[in-house]
């Protein structure tokens, strides 16, 4: 089984066929896709996807950026396969989740691992009609590339960033692309507290405080775990902070105890 990551390019945009929601009617010029397996990039005309459908059908996980929205119903006319059924992992997805909005990919990659893109969607389209095909290809398997090396970060730092143009600022956005950093911290964090055994945490922080890096690892004794967040002692801060939740990446137990303000009153009582 494979791990292939993909991108395409359309023959024409939305204004030409009527509407946003015309997908099918969009046509691929080119389609490049890169395999893990093999280490090599591939570039597929219209009249070849068919051995790209092979290729999906061999993948036991298919990356892109907001493919599930865009590049799948554009591709669904050209496969038998039911997209929808594929082990998909679209990098915008979780991008949406954490930061609450979509952020292109270029001011991603740009920010993330100071790379950026080639060119735009809409060139593509103007190079097709002018039958510059070795072009779109070569566009193609530059967003390939580009998002291949996004995922790549993510997975082994647990964050990519953007620069945020209401901030003014670069912002940090947690990932977990990591199969061995699936866990249930939810869980831990609420054996943590009822043990009142100190955690140990791998926490993103949303940006970069003075010189410490956006990924670090902290020491906290929980004192109230809500929702979405939980509130407890860092002691790498040495004070109370509150944590968010989708930032954490790993927590484990630790053998040190400690006691909560209500613990204290219960025994003066």
């Amino acid at each position: 089984m494979d791990t292939i990551v993909f991108d395409l390019e359309t023959k024409k945009e939305f204004a030409e066929v009527g509407g946003r929601d015309k997908f099918d009617l969009l046509g691929v010029s080119i389609l490049s896709a890169y395999s893990y397996n093999r280490d090599k990039f591939f570039s597929f005309e219209e009249k070849d996807l068919g051995h790209f459908e092979k290729m999906l059908s061999e993948a036991n996980l298919v990356i892109g950026f907001n493919i599930r929205h865009f590049d799948y119903p554009v591709l669904a006319p050209y496969v038998k396969i039911d997209t929808k059924t594929l082990p998909t992992l679209d990098l915008m997805d979780e991008v949406v989740a954490n930061a609450g909005f979509r952020v292109s990919l270029d001011n991603l990659c740009q920010t993330t691992i100071n790379a950026k893109k080639s060119a735009h969607g809409l060139d593509a389209i103007k190079w097709f009609r002018e039958g510059k095909i070795d072009e779109i290809k070569n566009y193609c398997t530059d967003d390939v590339r580009l998002t291949r090396d996004l995922y790549e970060f993510g997975k082994k730092n647990g964050y990519v960033t953007f620069f945020s143009r209401d901030q003014m600022d670069k912002i940090s956005i947690p990932v977990k692309w990591r199969m061995d950093e699936a866990q249930n911290v939810r869980q831990v964090l609420n054996e943590a507290l009822s043990a009142r055994k100190s955690v140990e945490i791998d926490y993103i922080t949303r940006a970069a405080e003075s010189s410490n890096t956006l990924r670090n690892t902290r020491l906290v004794d929980i004192y109230d775990i809500g929702p979405d967040s939980f509130e407890g002692f860092c002691h790498l801060r040495g004070g109370l902070r509150v944590f968010k939740i989708d930032r954490v990446l790993k927590a484990k137990l630790t053998l040190n105890n400690y006691n909560t303000e209500a613990d204290l009153q219960g025994r003066l009582i």
